[in-house]
């Protein structure tokens, strides 16, 4: 089982670098799963949207209001009724304007999740950065939490950065650092944030 390996091989390598706090941390938590998410493609992006610069439960409440809008959506392309019902949902007009460019996309619909986990970290990138309010954090979470990808580490992710300065306390937070930690990077994000207390991190 591939968290098995993974938290096998980040606790050897923390042992090898000498990390002790991050040995100790990734021993007492032990194997963690990368939870996928059930989510059509096109809701799955649209969820990340809509959370994006809200706390948690802000962006859960709107997204259920949203949701529902969207199950109900019987609409071919962007119009009025459909944005005004996004605005009493609780969503800014930039917003409304990224999510129609999103649930209006033929290419995010038809798009398979077969096709997207064949896709190489820079094929997906480049079919998602030109999309509208999606950028690399938000890919990054996509690689992690719908294909499942192991080994992706989001230097732009603020918990990752938080956790990083509470068990290490250094200033080199970068990439370099993190490639250690390939080809498991994924699950290493996951015992990163668990050093915050965020046990269900999922997209």
């Amino acid at each position: 089982m591939e968290h098995k390996k993974a938290y096998e091989y980040l606790y050897k390598k923390s042992i090898e670098k000498k990390f002790k706090d991050l040995a100790d941390h990734i021993k007492k938590v032990g194997p963690l799963k990368i939870k996928l998410s059930k989510m059509s493609f096109v809701d799955h992006l649209s969820k990340i949207i809509i959370g994006q610069q809200l706390s948690v439960r802000s962006a859960a409440a709107i997204w259920a209001r949203t949701e529902l809008i969207l199950k109900k959506n019987k609409y071919k392309r962007t119009n009025e009724k459909l944005n005004l019902k996004f605005k009493e949902a609780g969503l800014s007009r930039q917003k409304i304007e990224y999510l129609n460019g999103i649930i209006f996309n033929e290419q995010l619909k038809n798009i398979t999740n077969k096709d997207l986990r064949k896709m190489s970290q820079t094929d997906f990138y480049d079919f998602l950065i030109k999309i509208k309010g999606i950028g690399p954090w938000s890919i990054e979470m996509s690689r992690i939490f719908y294909v499942g990808d192991s080994d992706v580490f989001s230097i732009l992710d603020l918990g990752l950065k938080n956790a990083h300065l509470r068990i290490f306390d250094l200033k080199n937070y970068d990439e370099g650092f993190y490639k250690e930690f390939s080809p498991y990077r994924s699950y290493m994000c996951l015992y990163m944030w668990r050093i915050l207390e965020d046990e269900n991190v999922t997209i």
